[in-house]
């Protein structure tokens, strides 16, 4: 059974919890779990597969049932509140007391890789430097980024790219872009990147009076179709994804930094299917 503090999702920790005592008691099922916590069998079921949430009524009982110590109980809460929460501010405050409490030596890289995806502007100063050198003229790449950045903020953003080697010193003093890449946990990344995906958004509806027309394309679609069509639009998207992305690879005269927003989310719900 993992050390709870090496998770990120509290119900993977009820699920290994499960299998863990069922392959060493014979009486251990959904149905005894039911009997001491007096949360539904098939109820419990539907959490463990990620279906359902708990009840914050119900974490206390879950604490007391699997018999974790006060801080233990403290970090499972966080846990719950972490997966539950919908409001992106909340959620990383969460997240901050949950990485406060781990005990792993990777806690503090973990909420680097979490504050990389959850800032905008991380991305966008990484990609400015492929057009504009950086040492230590902050002040001036600051105000290269629309909306306009402190120095202070930009300062920031480079160490915390430095420190992920996603950027590195040359000899000559100059930032460089590196080779390095990300992976994280899933539910991190999944959280930060839903921030940073709403954080562009915004900017995009800010750039209709930003930015002027011949430097942007907005445009909308309002269509009635049916779940199959658009899982093919999707799969048009992703096609249309990586072309661009080939495109860029292959431009070797950068000038801009440039955010891409593809969107598509139904108006309506007359399909009786759970919205995910």
């Amino acid at each position: 059974m993992r050390n709870i503090y090496e998770y990120f999702e509290y119900r993977d920790y009820l699920k290994d919890h499960y299998h863990f005592n069922k392959s060493r008691h014979k009486f251990f099922s959904f149905r005894y779990i039911a009997l001491k916590t007096g949360l539904d069998a098939s109820f419990y079921v539907k959490v463990l597969n990620k279906q359902k949430h708990i009840a914050d009524r119900s974490i206390e009982t879950l604490v007391n049932f699997l018999k974790l110590s006060k801080r233990q109980g403290d970090y499972f809460t966080a846990l719950v509140r972490f997966n539950k929460e919908k409001d992106s501010d909340h959620k990383k405050l969460y997240f901050e007391k949950i990485v406060s409490m781990r005990t792993s030596p990777a806690k503090v890289l973990e909420k680097d890789y979490y504050d990389y995806f959850s800032s905008w502007w991380n991305i966008a100063i990484r990609e400015e430097l492929n057009i504009v050198p950086l040492n230590d003229n902050y002040a001036q790449i600051a105000q290269k980024i629309l909306p306009p950045l402190k120095p202070s903020q930009v300062k920031e953003s480079v160490r915390l790219l430095e420190k992920l080697g996603l950027i590195c010193r040359d000899e000559s003093g100059v930032f460089r872009l590196a080779d390095g890449f990300l992976t994280t946990d899933g539910e991190i990344k999944t959280s930060a990147v839903k921030s940073f995906q709403k954080e562009v958004c915004k900017l995009g509806i800010e750039a209709l009076d930003r930015v002027s027309k011949d430097k942007r394309d907005i445009s909308t679609l309002t269509i009635s179709t049916s779940y199959q069509c658009v899982d093919i639009i999707r799969k048009r998207l992703a096609e249309i994804r990586r072309e661009i992305l080939e495109l860029v690879r292959n431009e070797e005269n950068a000038e801009e930094v440039f955010q891409i927003n593809f969107q598509i989310f139904p108006l309506t719900c007359n399909s009786n299917s759970e919205s995910e």
